[in-house]
């Protein structure tokens, strides 16, 4: 697989998951900078994965289970985004 290939292969990924969490309310169609910013991000990080360090299993994602603790947002001190689905929680 070329750069090339390797790097349209990621950006179609992340759009997927992108387009999926807007699907079921997770993410609004109305792109704001942070948005941008974790899209971007994981992007890169679909093509060069970083080295995870995992978060408990009691604070990973309802939704999809995400345990990468930078694929975890922290927003106000209140919740948490997910990166990977756009979810949204307070964990426990």
């Amino acid at each position: 697989m070329t750069p090339e290939q390797k790097t349209a292969d990621a950006i179609r990924k992340v759009m997927i998951a992108v387009q999926n969490a807007i699907e079921v309310g997770h993410r609004s169609s109305m792109i704001k900078a942070d948005d941008l910013v974790e899209v971007l991000l994981a992007i890169a990080d679909e093509l060069d994965p970083p080295l995870a360090t995992l978060v408990a299993f009691e604070f990973a994602c309802p939704h999809c289970g995400e345990r990468r603790d930078d694929h975890l947002v922290w927003h106000d001190d209140e919740f948490v985004r997910c990166s990977g689905c756009g979810t949204e929680y307070v964990p426990d």
